[in-house]
């Protein structure tokens, strides 16, 4: 129901939501759904989405969730009806799996229910609906992995629940692997103290070292595609915020926020986690289980905040700038496991509570789940009638638009036709490019953040003061110019210049065999930049004759630069992945298949020896009565 009331105001409004990522989302799922319609699949080339340039996406990016949305985009046949699809299953597995979570941890039903509620409405499960930012799929999946954690924390001698553990997490894997990280990281306090109180701890370690091996055969099809992108290309990094500082989670009496867009855990949230810090700190007797619970939680807390000094720390290492971008998605775990918590603490704390106390508790939660409720319909609500506004668009950043009119490009988003609004509507998205060996070190020196980084802010000398100025002041004119300096250097300005600019003088078509197919007319010889970009297992065929390394070049973003004969040229792009590549894409549904059967086996045995006890049980019951 609360699933349902969140996409309400939406489903009222009858408009889509146009975030701040969903134009790069949007362009993985329509791929997916053209290969799907068309019966022409590229696992590792988009030859339909990103203005069709032969880039590498969903291969790095949640490969097999990217497949089952464009599933569903695909037999939505709308842009609208999709959005209200996904995030009503967002919200719900999120839900399901916080309930889930709690209730593993030992917490009354209406206990665990509040706690689930606050993380569905909370933080980063909602800001997949109002900004399209992917952590709100990683979120929502989140709680199925700590959940074994917690049954291992809470039941060290029994068995590890092998197949639940490695299926939630080869399903995060599958997702979004920076959110497997995070997650991996979080259970190692779980894993080491579960260790430490078994008493079987070579059948632990097998059992845990059996579910590594299981969700790695599971996921073959992602490390191996990194493996071979990754290990035979230079590839540009996603966006590293100039300030990843500013990006942090902080305690707050007010509203909450979302995603990156917000830090404000809010009032209900704030005085949930100070609560069940302080319960933990001032109690007698701490069970090991809440130790574990709050202590993890309160230490992601502290690395979602400003008190870490993440601009230092991103300045020595530029790769957690790249790759983590956000502090703040470390918040998901905080809010998990400090809101499982306090459903703990208040389980234990109602039996000692008279009549008028569990009621006057019941009503605190009710409140606190109304209070978020009402403020995330509000916040759906109120992004879903941008829709209905002139401007449409959340954000215009790097974005072009192909029409004349925003008018048009609403009429296209409602309409039919899946891929017109993605053409009206470009975003300069340069993710997973890839660099020539030649401009690693250039672009590295000359990024936006070593320019913004090394920058010397001048003062004003005589020369360059303005008449009558009392004492030298920051030259605003040279400071300006370093500004669009930096600016100039954006992987998004380059992508534009050379893909998204140049795209409408050349006719691309997406051919059998999973090949993109470019076209255009020149009017004398010489060399031409394509808009389509090449990685090391592409490959180029230009008029017919397969081309070689030294017969092209590539920009400093891999887009192509051939030599054009007078009249009409053709060039026809594949990616080629190794032998050992394919087979691992071929391995990883033949290990689903296997998984599935043997966890249907393994069940299936359960309820055969259940029986047989039950008949045993049963035997010597008459046989005792007689």
């Amino acid at each position: 129901m609360v699933a349902f009331l969140t996409i309400l105001p939406q489903y009222l409004n009858h408009s889509l939501i146009v975030g701040v990522d969903a134009i790069f989302h949007f362009n993985r799922f329509y791929d997916v759904a053209q290969q799907i319609s068309q019966h022409n699949y590229s696992y590792f080339q988009s030859n339909y989405g990103f203005q069709q340039t032969g880039r590498i996406v969903n291969a790095l990016y949640g490969p097999y969730l990217a497949y089952a949305l464009g599933w569903i985009l695909l037999h939505a046949a709308s842009w609208v009806k999709f959005e209200l699809i996904v995030g009503f299953l967002i919200e719900l597995i999120a839900g399901s799996g916080a309930y889930i979570l709690a209730r593993t941890a030992g917490s009354k039903r209406r206990f665990a229910l509040a706690a689930s509620l606050l993380y569905m409405l909370t933080g980063w499960v909602p800001s997949w609906i109002t900004t399209q930012e992917f952590m709100g799929w990683g979120a929502a999946l989140m709680p199925f992995v700590l959940a074994c954690g917690v049954y291992m924390l809470r039941n060290p001698d029994r068995r590890v629940p092998i197949f639940a553990l490695s299926l939630s997490a080869a399903v995060l894997v599958q997702t979004h692997a920076l959110s497997s990280v995070i997650i991996a990281v979080a259970m190692i306090p779980f894993v080491v103290a579960a260790f430490v109180r078994s008493h079987r701890k070579v059948s632990f370690t097998v059992s845990i070292l059996g579910g590594i091996l299981i969700v790695l055969l599971l996921t073959v099809n992602v490390w191996g595609a990194m493996l071979e992108v990754y290990g035979s290309n230079h590839v540009l990094a996603p966006y590293m915020p100039l300030n990843s500082g500013t990006y942090t989670s902080k305690l707050s009496l007010g509203n909450y926020g979302r995603g990156t867009l917000g830090g404000s855990l809010g009032i209900v949230c704030t005085a949930a986690f100070i609560a069940q810090i302080l319960a933990l700190i001032f109690r007698r007797n701490r069970h090991v289980v809440d130790v574990i619970i709050t202590a993890t939680g309160a230490a992601f807390l502290i690395l979602a905040s400003s008190l870490i000094p993440w601009n230092t720390i991103v300045a020595q290492h530029n790769i957690v700038g790249s790759y983590l971008q956000f502090p703040s998605r470390f918040a998901p775990v905080a809010t998990l496991l400090l809101l499982t918590g306090l459903a703990r603490t208040l389980s234990q704390v109602e039996m000692s509570l008279g009549l008028t106390g569990k009621q006057i508790l019941s009503g605190i939660l009710a409140f606190g789940v109304i209070l978020v409720g009402y403020q995330t319909m509000s916040d759906v609500g109120r992004v879903a009638d941008e829709w209905n506004k002139p401007k449409m668009l959340q954000s215009t950043s790097s974005v072009t638009l192909q029409a004349p009119d925003l008018t048009t490009i609403r009429e296209a988003f409602a309409g039919s036709d899946l891929g017109l609004p993605l053409q009206m509507v470009t975003k300069a998205t340069p993710d997973y490019l890839p660099v020539p060996d030649e401009s690693v070190d250039w672009l590295k020196n000359n990024s936006q953040y070593a320019l913004y980084h090394n920058q010397t802010v001048l003062v004003t000398t005589p020369d360059t003061a303005i008449k009558g100025q009392i004492g030298n002041k920051i030259d605003a004119n040279a400071y300006a110019e370093q500004a669009q300096e930096i600016n100039d250097a954006s992987p998004y300005v380059i992508y534009y210049d050379q893909i998204v600019a140049k795209t409408p003088n050349f006719t691309k078509k997406a051919i059998s065999g999973g090949r993109l197919q470019v076209q255009w007319q020149a009017k004398k010889h010489g060399v031409v930049q394509v808009p389509v970009v090449s990685y090391a297992h592409t490959q180029l065929r230009l008029n017919g004759h397969r081309l070689r390394a030294a017969d092209f070049e590539r920009t400093d973003i891999g887009a192509v630069i051939v030599p054009q004969k007078r009249g009409n040229n053709t060039l026809t792009l594949k990616y080629v992945p190794t032998s050992r590549t394919r087979f691992l894409l071929a391995g990883a549904p033949f290990m689903w298949l296997l998984f599935a059967a043997a966890w249907l086996l393994t069940l299936l045995w359960h309820l055969r020896n259940r029986r047989k006890n039950n008949v045993t049980l049963t035997a010597s019951t008459d046989q005792n009565t007689k």
